[in-house]
C-alpha cells in the first residue's frame, strides 16, 4: 500500500494515510454537516471517488445542497458519479438487517470500479444514527473487521456517532474499534486516541531513530565497500593487464615452435624424439630411449594413457587424443596435448605409435587466470546485486506484507463463515483459494528475491525476454510508488527467446530500472520499459524516464566504473550492466530525451549460435 498522506478537509485532524479508519462524535446537525462537507470537499479535489452514507435527521437533500454551497463545479462532480449520497438504510439494512459481509463487500466493490475508472482511490463516511440496541454487537464486529479490510487498500473511513445516543459504554466501544476518534461539542474539537495508536505513533518515533542509526553505519559500511570495489577492480585491470601480456607470450612461443614428435614401439619405449619433444620433456635422446611414455606420464593420468595405448594394440581404435601433464628430468611438470596414432607395420618395419605433442603448459595457465577473472567479476555482479537489494529492503518488505495481510484477513474471514451455525461451506472454500493465491504470490515474491541473492557462475539458457521485464517490473513497482513513479511497459508479443544468463539480466533490468526511479525520487514521474524486434532480428530494449536527464557530455562517462551523481552511488551499477549485456553479445548504451529525462538502450542477439560465442559472463 503507498504511503501517501491524503487531505482529510478536517483542521484537527490534518492529513492521513490511505486505510485509516477514524470516528467522529458530534453533538448536532450543524456540526455532522460541516465536518463532512470539508471532509468530501477534500476528497473530490484530490480525484478521489467520495461515498456519503447518511441518516436521519439528516437527508439526502441536505447533504447534496451543502456542497453545492461549498463545492465550485459540484455539478460536474455529480455529472461524472465522482460523489454518491446514498441513505443508511439502502446501505446497511438491506431486506431490514444488517449483514457484515454484504457490507464489507459493497467496500471492496466501490474501490474495485473506482480504481480501473481511475480515481487516486476510495473516501467513505457513515452516519449510526440508524443503528439500534440489538444490531450493537454486531456493527461492533463490523467495525472491527473494517480495520482489515481497509488495510493495504486506497480507502479511508470516517465513521461518525451521535453523542446523545452513546452511553459510556458505546464510547468505549467505538473508540476500541478505531484508529482514533475525534470529537466536536459546543463548538471546540477533542481528540481522543487509542492505546494502540499511541504505541503506534512511538513505535514510529523508535523506528526513526533506529533508521537514522542504520544509515549511519551503513553509509560507513558502503564507503568501505567502495574502498574494497575500487582496489578490487584496480587488481582486476593489472591482472588483465598481465593475462594480456601473458597471452602474446603464449602465441609467440606456440607460432614460433616446432611440434615435438615422438615414436614408441607398441610397449611404449622410445624409438625416436625430435628436439622439440625433448625440449618438452627435459630428456635427452639418449635418455629417452632407456624410458617409456608411462615413465614420463603424471601418475594421475597412467591408467586413462595405459587404457587408450591397449585400445590402440587390440585394434578397438586407430587413434585418440589426450591432455596429460609431463614429469620433466628436473621434477616440474609440464601441461601437453598429444594427437596419437597407431602406424601400420610393413615387411621392413613392425607397426610402431606415434605421439605429436604440444606444449600448452601457457595456455593452461592462461585459462586459470581467466577463471579467476571471471569469478571475480561475478563476484562484483553479486555485491552489487546484494547492495542493491539491502538498499530495497523496506519496499520488498512492504511488497510481502500485501499478500500476507490480505491472506489473514481471508483466513479470519473464513473461520467466521464455518463457525456459524449453518456453516458456509462456499464462501469457505472461496476464501481459502484466495488465501493459497495469496501465499502463491508471496512465494513467487521471495523466489524472484532468492535468486537475486545467488553467488553463481553465469548458467546460458532460453529465456524470455518479457517476462523477466515483468518479474523486475512486479518486484520494484513498491519502491516506485514510493516516490509516485508510475510505471508502464510496452512489450510487443510472441518475441523470440534469447540465450542468456538469467539472474545476470535481472540485474541489468534490476540496474537500469532503479537508476530511472532515482533520477525522479524528487518530481516524481513516468517510467517505460518497452521491448520491439528489431530488422537485423535482434531484440530492442529500452528503459527511459522523465527525471533530471543525463549529465551534459558524459553519456558514455557514465558507464565507467566508479563513476556516478548519486550521493550514496557506488559508481558499479552501469558499468558492471554494459559488461553483462556486451558479454552475451549486445550493446548498451544512453541517449538524452527531447524532453525530460533519458533513455538507456540495449540490443540482444536472438541467435543461440551468436549469443554461445561468448561466455565471459561478470
Amino acid at each position: 500500500m503507498t504511503t501517501e498522506m491524503r487531505k482529510t478537509g478536517v483542521d484537527v485532524v490534518g492529513d492521513m494515510p490511505w486505510g485509516t479508519h477514524f470516528c467522529l462524535f458530534y453533538e448536532t446537525k450543524e456540526d455532522l454537516l460541516e465536518t463532512l462537507v470539508s471532509y468530501c470537499k477534500a476528497g473530490l479535489e484530490s480525484q478521489e471517488f467520495c461515498l456519503w452514507v447518511v441518516a436521519e435527521p439528516l437527508k439526502e437533500g441536505d447533504a447534496r445542497h451543502a456542497l453545492k454551497q461549498a463545492v465550485p463545479d459540484f455539478d460536474r462532480y455529480i455529472g461524472e458519479q465522482s460523489i454518491e449520497i446514498v441513505s443508511a438504510r439502502d446501505w446497511y439494512l438491506q431486506d431490514g438487517t444488517f449483514d457484515l459481509m454484504r457490507v464489507i463487500s459493497g467496500w471492496n466493490e466501490k474501490v474495485a470500479r473506482a480504481s480501473a475508472r481511475g480515481y487516486a482511490g476510495v473516501r467513505v463516511t457513515g452516519d449510526t444514527a440508524w443503528l439500534e440496541k440489538k444490531d450493537w454487537k454486531d456493527f461492533c464486529e463490523y467495525e472491527d473487521s473494517l480495520n482489515l479490510a481497509v488495510a493495504n487498500q486506497r480507502l479511508s473511513v470516517l465513521c461518525t456517532y451521535p453523542l446523545a445516543a452513546c452511553g459510556a459504554s458505546e464510547i468505549l466501544d467505538v473508540v476500541r474499534t478505531h484508529q482514533f476518534a475525534v470529537a466536536k461539542r459546543r463548538g471546540g474539537w477533542d481528540v481522543i486516541e487509542t492505546a494502540g495508536h499511541k504505541q503506534a505513533k512511538a513505535e514510529i518515533k523508535r523506528l526513526n531513530e533506529e533508521l537514522e542509526r542504520r544509515v549511519l553505519e551503513r553509509t560507513s559500511q558502503l564507503t568501505a565497500v567502495n574502498e574494497e570495489l575500487r582496489k578490487e577492480v584496480l587488481e582486476r585491470q593489472r591482472a588483465e593487464e598481465a593475462l594480456r601480456r601473458s597471452e602474446e607470450r603464449w602465441r609467440s612461443v606456440f607460432e614460433n615452435s616446432a611440434i615435438g614428435v615422438a615414436l614408441t614401439d607398441m610397449n611404449g619405449h622410445f624409438m625416436a624424439t625430435n628436439s622439440a619433444y625433448q625440449s618438452i620433456v627435459g630428456y635427452s635422446k639418449e635418455e629417452l630411449r632407456s624410458l617409456t611414455f608411462l615413465d614420463l606420464t603424471h601418475e594421475d593420468y597412467r591408467q586413462v594413457n595405459l587404457q587408450q595405448v591397449d585400445e590402440l594394440r587390440h585394434g578397438t581404435k586407430t587413434q585418440f587424443q589426450i591432455e596429460k601433464q609431463y614429469k620433466r628430468k628436473d621434477g616440474s611438470l609440464r601441461w601437453v596435448t598429444n594427437n596419437v596414432s597407431l602406424v601400420p607395420g610393413s615387411e621392413m618395419m613392425p607397426q610402431f605409435i606415434m605421439a605429436l605433442s604440444e606444449d600448452i603448459t601457457e595456455r593452461k595457465r592462461v585459462e586459470g587466470e581467466r577463471e579467476r577473472l571471471r569469478e571475480l567479476e561475478a563476484d562484483l555482479a553479486h555485491v552489487n546485486r546484494v547492495s542493491i537489494l539491502g538498499e530495497l529492503a523496506a519496499s520488498v518488505s512492504h511488497e510481502l506484507k500485501q499478500p500476507i495481510a490480505a491472506a489473514m484477513t481471508n483466513a479470519k474471514t473464513c473461520i467466521r463463515w464455518l463457525k456459524r451455525d449453518q456453516p458456509a461451506v462456499d464462501e469457505a472454500l472461496e476464501a481459502t483459494s484466495r488465501i493459497l493465491k495469496d501465499g502463491t504470490r508471496a512465494t513467487e515474491i521471495i523466489e524472484r528475491l532468492r535468486s537475486l541473492y545467488k553467488k553463481d557462475l553465469p548458467q546460458r539458457e532460453l529465456v524470455e525476454g518479457n517476462e523477466i521485464i515483468r518479474e523486475m517490473v512486479e518486484l520494484l513497482r513498491a519502491e516506485a510508488n514510493q516516490y509516485a513513479v508510475s510505471i508502464r511497459t510496452d512489450l510487443v508479443a510472441d518475441l523470440p527467446k534469447i540465450t542468456a544468463d538469467r539472474v545476470q539480466l535481472q540485474q541489468v533490468f534490476m540496474n537500469l530500472i532503479l537508476n530511472a526511479i532515482e533520477a525522479m525520487k524528487e518530481t516524481g514521474g513516468v517510467l517505460t520499459v518497452k521491448t520491439q524486434l528489431g530488422e537485423d532480428g535482434q531484440l530492442l530494449i529500452s528503459v527511459s524516464d522523465t527525471g533530471v536527464g543525463l549529465p551534459k557530455e558524459k553519456s558514455e562517462q557514465i558507464f565507467d566504473a566508479f563513476f556516478t551523481t548519486k550521493p550514496q552511488g557506488s559508481g558499479m551499477g552501469l558499468s558492471i550492466s554494459r559488461s553483462i549485456v556486451e558479454s552475451h553479445g549486445g550493446r548498451l548504451w544512453a541517449t538524452a530525451n527531447n524532453g525530460r529525462g533519458a533513455t538507456f538502450h540495449f540490443i540482444f542477439p536472438t541467435s543461440a549460435d551468436v549469443v554461445g560465442v561468448s561466455d565471459t559472463g561478470t
